[in-house]
């Protein structure tokens, strides 16, 4: 099947159903391979429509990113005209689905030409494995779109949004002046509609890194695993598994994010994905 194949080109993947009532899996990931690169996506919906528009996007961003006339030489450009377009379908009456409370997260990581370029909005963490004088460092390609964070703060309040952390609540939430919507808890994503109009944004951080030889592989995974799992734990877990057997390391890492979920939660577990990719120019 896939898994085995991919295994062969050191990939390894998993993508799986929380525990949380009434709800589908609102997680999506592609995984794309053509000669000599490769491109790999996770979202991570939310909200009523969120497995609508994560599909949505997986479906149409890659295309998008692809058809740019900057993808040879541009990339960071063609991501950020590509999550614009993507997000821009979304609006208006021609969407099959509501959009407006619900959204998705989007990160893309593009391995070519011994380089790593990587793009995002929200909070699926992409990160790269370094091995560095016999130890492994984990180095995050893409830091938590947070509305807490200055910069996300400042664009959302001139915007007519206020960042709020409400009583007995973890996160801080975005919500329009003065009322008690939308409370998106990322300050960037696809989607989301209203919250768009309150200073919320579709515009990726685009990041590019030299593969280097103590670069030995990336992970990219939706928040289902990064909500217990710190970037430097998951590093230290895949690499016990080395390069050959890549997808049990996948496997082994969503098994330790749900056993998590269950320790601190109880009876609630998040949807799970993670990618893994060995850098076979390391």
């Amino acid at each position: 099947g896939d898994k085995e194949i991919l295994a062969t080109n050191h990939v390894g993947f998993a993508c799986k159903k929380g525990l949380k009532p009434e709800s589908p899996n609102q997680d999506d990931f592609f995984i794309l391979q053509v000669d000599d690169w490769g491109m790999y996506g996770v979202f991570d919906g939310h909200g009523p429509c969120g497995h609508d528009v994560s599909l949505f996007v997986n479906k149409m961003l890659p295309g998008q990113i692809l058809r740019d006339s900057a993808f040879e030489t541009k990339p960071d450009q063609a991501f950020t005209t590509a999550f614009k377009a993507t997000h821009n379908l979304m609006q208006g009456e021609k969407c099959q689905f509501d959009a407006s409370l619900s959204g998705t997260t989007c990160t893309v990581v593009l391995h070519r030409a011994g380089m790593l370029h990587a793009a995002h909005a929200g909070d699926s963490r992409a990160v790269l494995a370094r091995k560095q004088g016999g130890k492994w460092v984990a180095e995050d390609l893409t830091p938590d779109h947070k509305p807490e964070l200055d910069g996300e703060r400042k664009r959302i309040q001139s915007s007519g949004g206020e960042v709020r952390k409400l009583a007995g609540d973890i996160p801080h939430r975005v919500f329009a002046k003065g009322k008690m919507y939308p409370g998106l808890a990322m300050s960037r994503s696809l989607g989301d509609n209203v919250a768009h109009t309150v200073g919320v944004s579709e515009v990726p951080d685009v990041v590019s890194v030299k593969v280097t030889e103590e670069a030995k592989f990336a992970i990219v995974c939706s928040d289902g695993v990064w909500e217990f799992i710190s970037s430097q734990e998951a590093v230290d877990m895949v690499a016990k598994f080395g390069k050959a057997h890549v997808q049990d390391a996948t496997d082994s890492l969503c098994k330790e994010a749900w056993k998590r979920w269950i320790d601190e939660e109880g009876n609630v577990v998040d949807d799970i994905t993670a990618i893994v990719v060995w850098l076979n120019d390391a």
